[in-house]
């Protein structure tokens, strides 16, 4: 593991923590566009070229804009939020931190060990390499990820009809 790398982790964990606990929207979603960035960035250090493209065009470009819309859309609903008050227990609270702290030592010294190739094969990261994956290897979790969108969707329109 290089320099870079080692700070462009730093920097999306900064930035994601940012995502959670910022309290204003607007800086949520700005913090949240810096994760995405930095995450292309990851990926072309990884030698992923396209797959950084398509992560700044559809997530930074189109996803973020459509956060922004129902910040917009919604924009004092944050407020009323804010108005109740967490009623969680404070063992629950405990036991839950406790759960994460252990879990994330266990993913980190799982990591430790791992090896990046330091030659790629010919052609890795392109759209014709990433496109035979998806569609040969791995198509059926494609197609799920596609009826989960579907679904998600289907149920965002219903939430968000207004009574006529």
């Amino acid at each position: 593991m290089n320099l870079i790398h080692l700070l462009l982790g730093l920097v999306i964990i900064l930035s994601s923590l940012g995502v959670i606990l910022l309290k204003k929207p607007v800086h949520s979603c700005l913090s949240f566009l810096l994760t995405l960035i930095t995450l292309a960035a990851l990926y072309l250090q990884l030698s992923a070229p396209f797959i950084s493209v398509m992560q700044v065009l559809v997530y930074a470009g189109a996803i973020l804009v459509i956060f922004m819309f129902v910040i917009v859309l919604f924009q004092d609903a944050y407020k009323q939020i804010a108005d109740f008050k967490a009623e969680s227990s404070s063992w629950l609270i405990f036991v839950a931190a406790s759960l994460f702290v252990i879990v994330l030592a266990l993913l980190g010294s799982h990591l430790q060990n791992i090896s990046y190739p330091q030659n790629t094969p010919i052609g890795f990261g392109t759209v014709e390499s990433l496109g035979k994956t998806l569609y040969l290897d791995f198509f059926f979790p494609f197609e799920a990820v596609g009826v989960l969108f579907l679904v998600a969707l289907i149920g965002a329109v219903y939430i968000g009809k207004k009574d006529v």
